[in-house]
C-alpha cells in the first residue's frame, strides 16, 4: 500500500498552465509527463497484492492472466467478420479494459490505481483513525485528480460518497462519526491540495456549459433502427457490451461478487474491503452507462470511467477464481475459464502490437523528423509559437494528431490540432472547426495570401514550418508572402520560415 501511495503522490501527470488562460491556442509541447511502463507495473503490482490478501497466492498469477485479456471482438470478427459485428454492436473506440488503455492513457490507468487505493485507505479508516492515514488518503485522491479529472475528479466524486455510506452501514454509532469525520477532513485536505489544477480546469471549461451531460451508452449499430436502440440501448450496455468489451473480468468478477457475498467468506476487515471496491467497480459501470462528456466528440468520461471497474472487477474477479480453484468448483472454473479463452485472442493480438510495433506509411517521415524539429528549435524561442500542418504524419496513430510535434518539438504550437483544441480550449466546435480549416488550407496549398497573413498576425506562428508532404511543398503561399522570410531548408523535406514585420 505505501508503494501504491508513493507511486500515486509522486506522480502528478497533467498540468494545465498559463497558456490554458491567457493563449487559447499556444498549445504546450509537454501538456503531461507520463510513463506507460511506470503506470502499468503500479497499476499491475496494486492489483495483485490486493487480490492475494483476498485470495491467497495464486491470485497474483490469476490477476496477471485476467489482465492478459481484451475485447471477445477479435474473436467475434474472426468467426463473424468484422464488417458484420461492428454493424451490430457499436464500434470499440476508447473503450477498453486495462491491457488496452495502459499503452494509450496511462495517466488514467494511473488516475484508476489511485482510486482503488484510495478505496482501501477509506476501508482501513474505518477500522481505526491516523492522520497519516488522512493525509494520505487526501494526497492520493488529490494525485488520481492531478492525473485524470475524468475518474479521479468526476467517477471517483460519484463514487466516493457511496464507498462511504457502504462502509458506514456495517460501523458501530461511535465508528461512524470518527469515519465521517475522518474523512470529510481528509477531503478538504485534497480539494486544498488539487485546487490549482481545479482552478485551471474551470478556466478552460468556463463558457462552455457543462463538461458532463446525461446520455445512455451507445452498445448497439445501425443494424437496429434508432427508435429499437433507443430502447435496447440501457439493457444492451449491461448484457452485452460489457460481456464483449471486457468478457475475463466482467464475467468472472461479478459472478465472483455475488459468490462472495452470499458465501460470508471474509472476515469482517476484508469483508469491508470487497465491500467498498464493489462499490467502487458498479458506481464507475454506473457512470458509464449514465453520463458522457461534451467537450469534444468523444466520450473520455465513458471510456476513462471504465478503468477502475475493470481494475476493481480484475481484483474480485482474481480472488474469487482463485477461491473456486481451491474449493474444487469445477462448474465456475469452466466457466471462468470459457470467459477468459474469449478475451485471450484479443490479449494476445494487443501485446504482439506492443511487442512488435505498428508500421504506418509515414513511419519513415516520422523517423526523419528529429532533424526537422532540431532545426526549428535553431530559428525559435522557447516561448515562440510554431505553425506546421495539423495534419501532419496523421496516420501514424488511429486518430488524427500532431504527434510530430507533440513529442518532438519543445515547442508551443500556434494551432495544434483540432483534436486538442476541442478538450484544452474554450473556443468552441465550430470556432475549431474554421481554425482547422484555414491551417488545412493553407498547408495544403490553397491558402490565399490574406490566411498566410492571418497565421501570422492572428494566431501568432513566428515560425512556420513545411514538409514535402504538405500540398504547400508544391504550391507554397508562405514563398510569396511578405509576412515569411525563408530561414532554412533541406532539399525535398522540409523549409522553415520566420515572420517579418513587413505587409
Amino acid at each position: 500500500m505505501l508503494f501504491i501511495a508513493a507511486s500515486c503522490t509522486g506522480k502528478t501527470v497533467r498540468t494545465q498552465p498559463e497558456w490554458a488562460r491567457k493563449h487559447v491556442l499556444a498549445t504546450p509541447t509537454k501538456y503531461r509527463r507520463e510513463n506507460p511502463w511506470f503506470s502499468a507495473f503500479a497499476s499491475l503490482t496494486m492489483m495483485m497484492g490486493l487480490g492475494v490478501w483476498l485470495g491467497g497466492r495464486a491470485a497474483a498469477v490469476l490477476v496477471v492472466i485476467l489482465s492478459a485479456t481484451a475485447s471477445a471482438r477479435t474473436l467475434l470478427a474472426w468467426t463473424f467478420g468484422s464488417e458484420n459485428v461492428e454493424a451490430v454492436f457499436r464500434r470499440a473506440a476508447g473503450f477498453g479494459g486495462w491491457l488496452f488503455q495502459t499503452a494509450w492513457v496511462p495517466q488514467h490507468v494511473m488516475s484508476a490505481t489511485c482510486a482503488v487505493a484510495a478505496v482501501i485507505l477509506m476501508s482501513e479508516l474505518a477500522r481505526r483513525g491516523s492522520m497519516l492515514l488522512v493525509t494520505t488518503l487526501a494526497l492520493v485522491v488529490a494525485a488520481g485528480f492531478e492525473s485524470s479529472t475524468w475518474i479521479g475528479g468526476v467517477t471517483f466524486a460519484i463514487a466516493a460518497p457511496v464507498i462511504a455510506i457502504v462502509i458506514i452501514w456495517r460501523l458501530g454509532p461511535q465508528r461512524r462519526l470518527l469515519f465521517i469525520a475522518t474523512v470529510v477532513v481528509a477531503a478538504v485536505l485534497a480539494v486544498c491540495v488539487g485546487t490549482p489544477l481545479l482552478r485551471d480546469q474551470l478556466a478552460v471549461t468556463a463558457g462552455r456549459g457543462s463538461p458532463v451531460a446525461r446520455q445512455f451508452y451507445p452498445a448497439l449499430e445501425s443494424y437496429f433502427s434508432d427508435s429499437l436502440r433507443a430502447v435496447l440501448d440501457p439493457p444492451a450496455f449491461w448484457v452485452v457490451l460489457l460481456p464483449i468489451e471486457l468478457p475475463a473480468v466482467y464475467v468472472i468478477g461479478m459472478i465472483a461478487l455475488a459468490q462472495l457475498f452470499s458465501s460470508h467468506k471474509f472476515e469482517d476487515d476484508r469483508s469491508r474491503v470487497v465491500r467498498a471496491v464493489a462499490a467502487l467497480a458498479l458506481t464507475s459501470l454506473a457512470v458509464c452507462w449514465l453520463l458522457t462528456s461534451t467537450l469534444a466528440e468523444n466520450n473520455d468520461l465513458g471510456w476513462r470511467a471504465v478503468l477502475a471497474a475493470a481494475m476493481a472487477l480484475t481484483v474480485l474477479a482474481a480472488a474469487g477464481l482463485a477461491w473456486w480453484i481451491a474449493a474444487r468448483a469445477h462448474v465456475l472454473v469452466t466457466a471462468a475459464g470459457v470467459a477468459i479463452i474469449l478475451g485471450l485472442p484479443g490479449g494476445v493480438d494487443l501485446i504482439r502490437t506492443y511487442v512488435m510495433g505498428r508500421i504506418a506509411p509515414a513511419a519513415r517521415l516520422f523517423a526523419a523528423s528529429p532533424e526537422l524539429w532540431a532545426a526549428v528549435r535553431r530559428h525559435s524561442g522557447p516561448a515562440e509559437r510554431v505553425g506546421n500542418n495539423p495534419l501532419f504524419l496523421r496516420a501514424m496513430t488511429p486518430w488524427p494528431v500532431n504527434i510530430s510535434w507533440a513529442l518532438l518539438s519543445d515547442r508551443r504550437s500556434c494551432f495544434a490540432g483540432r483534436e486538442l483544441a476541442l478538450v484544452y480550449t474554450t473556443l468552441g466546435l465550430q470556432r475549431t472547426e474554421d481554425i482547422n480549416s484555414l491551417f488545412i488550407r493553407v498547408f495544403g496549398g490553397d491558402g490565399s495570401p490574406a490566411e498566410v497573413r492571418e497565421l501570422a498576425t492572428e494566431y501568432d506562428c513566428r515560425v512556420v514550418v513545411v514538409t514535402a508532404a504538405d500540398g504547400a511543398w508544391a504550391r507554397d503561399p508562405f514563398a510569396t508572402s511578405p509576412r515569411y522570410r525563408l530561414v532554412d531548408e533541406s532539399a525535398e523535406q522540409w523549409r522553415i520560415y520566420r515572420a517579418t514585420d513587413e505587409d
